[in-house]
């Protein structure tokens, strides 16, 4: 029973990280950094959103007005690579 808890543990971090790599590409690829200063994300003084969901709908906004073409699970996957990266939201849907 131990050996298959340690395996699934292993597994699902191992598909988290996967998500956080496919995330950041996604980020990268779609050239979010040319129109957001990374150390804005940083400032919470410069910050537009105040929450998760705010930031949420903000990574959804920018893939539509650039044409990146993301499914909704990849934005959800963007928004949770910025969050844990830089703005730390407690709450996350």
């Amino acid at each position: 029973m131990k050996i298959i808890l340690v395996a699934l543990t292993v597994f699902f971090s191992t598909c988290e990280h996967a998500d956080m790599i496919k995330a950041k590409n996604f980020f990268d690829n779609a050239k979010c950094a040319e129109c957001h200063n990374v150390e804005d994300f940083k400032d919470k003084t410069f910050r537009k959103s105040k929450t998760f969901t705010e930031m949420k709908g903000m990574v959804s906004a920018c893939q539509i007005q650039h044409d990146a073409q993301w499914f909704d699970d990849d934005e959800h996957d963007v928004a949770l690579y910025l969050n844990q990266e830089y703005f730390h939201f407690t709450e996350k849907e």
